[in-house]
């Protein structure tokens, strides 16, 4: 691992990696699969499982802090050798079939509404293939694109929001509870891996220069990418009305099909979708660093980016084995709660281990000085 200072990144970079890999899930398949499970409150999922992930968050920050490692330092550190493999390879799978999944659906996406012409699968490649000459530069290259990056896909996004304002009608979010509290809850607990891959990004705890600067970029991120996927979530349902957006598999590009400059000009979804695919490209490439660095982690390989080109031609194949995106869903469920429950209960048995390891620790002291 290179830890030259030249190589660390500051608050803003790991603030824009932390707000592009969450921020970003407004414009994908995201909110249409939250609209099956929250109604018109589902505006009110992301709220509800920033509370939830800021429990466990806070408590690996702690972590992180006493012992200055990374996640999956603090892994090996605190569960050894085995375990700590066994955790890492976990982690390391969930990732791989969510990225799979996302390469799918963004490809679909590009397909449905843009080239339909052109198939899935050579869309796929044709991203994976970017993103993994992105994710070949390193993660201070990645990370400095990313911060050039965000200004512009901000910008463009308020631009949206500003041309459809005449669209909303806030009246549609009523009842604000929508199916009921519990049932939000429920979902919001089982689905809050959306919001806790910002516990996966720990593991570049070392590449960052300080832990300030990873502290505040981490909450930051994580306040204001939570803040945009609830103000989308209620602009789909004020837009569009509810069930309309339940039967919408991409209600951000939805969206973008209807917004006008003015009378004259219309069908303005292309301009959108650029900046859309550079924000998706540089995710693609975060996503495929930080499971090479996993996988590295778990084998115990040093130089884990050489498994950035066999990892990026494996998801290719993966994302070629279902026919369309529809067949993964019952899989996406299932990986999202095991996701979800093991993000969230990971920091706390993490803090388990270092109250009984530092309780071992002040038990050989006292033994020696006796």
């Amino acid at each position: 691992m290179n830890k030259n200072e030249d190589g660390k990144i500051g608050t803003r970079e790991f603030f824009s990696i932390v707000l592009l890999i969450i921020g970003v899930k407004v414009t994908d398949e995201t909110p249409g699969y939250l609209f099956q499970l929250g109604g018109n409150a589902t505006w009110l999922i992301p709220f509800f499982q920033l509370v939830i992930i800021s429990i466990p968050f806070m408590l690996l920050l702690a972590l992180i802090k006493k012992y200055e490692k990374g996640l999956i330092e603090l892994i090996f550190h605190l569960s050894g050798k085995f375990l700590g493999s066994v955790i890492c390879f976990t982690l390391f799978f969930i990732m791989f079939f969510s990225i799979t999944n996302r390469s799918k659906s963004s490809a679909s996406i590009i397909s449905t509404l843009f080239y339909q012409k052109t198939s899935v699968s050579l869309l796929t490649l044709a991203l994976l293939l970017t993103s993994f000459f992105i994710a070949k530069r390193g993660l201070k290259a990645i990370s400095s694109g990313t911060w050039l990056l965000i200004p512009v896909l901000e910008i463009t996004l308020i631009l949206l929001l500003f041309i459809v304002w005449k669209e909303v009608s806030w009246l549609r979010l009523f009842p604000l509870a929508g199916p009921g509290l519990g049932t939000l809850l429920t979902q919001s607990f089982n689905h809050s891996f959306i919001l806790g891959e910002v516990i996966l990004l720990a593991a570049f705890f070392p590449y960052t220069r300080t832990f300030k600067n990873y502290q505040l970029a981490s909450l930051l991120g994580l306040g204001v990418a939570a803040f945009k996927l609830m103000l989308f979530l209620a602009i789909y349902v004020a837009v569009f009305d509810y069930p309309s957006t339940k039967r919408m598999a991409y209600p951000h590009q939805e969206l973008t099909r209807i917004a006008e400059f003015g009378t004259s000009i219309s069908h303005v979804e292309g301009f959108f979708l650029y900046f859309w695919l550079f924000a998706i490209l540089f995710r693609f490439a975060i996503c495929l660093y930080l499971l090479a660095f996993f996988l590295g982690s778990a084998l115990r390989l040093k130089n884990f980016e050489k498994l950035l080109v066999p990892l990026a031609g494996l998801i290719a194949l993966s994302s070629l084995l279902p026919a369309n995106t529809y067949i993964l869903i019952p899989y996406r469920e299932v990986m999202f709660k095991i996701g979800s429950w093991l993000l969230i209960t990971l920091p706390f048995f993490l803090w388990a281990l270092s109250k009984l390891r530092g309780g071992r620790q002040d038990n050989e002291t006292n033994n020696s000085a006796a």
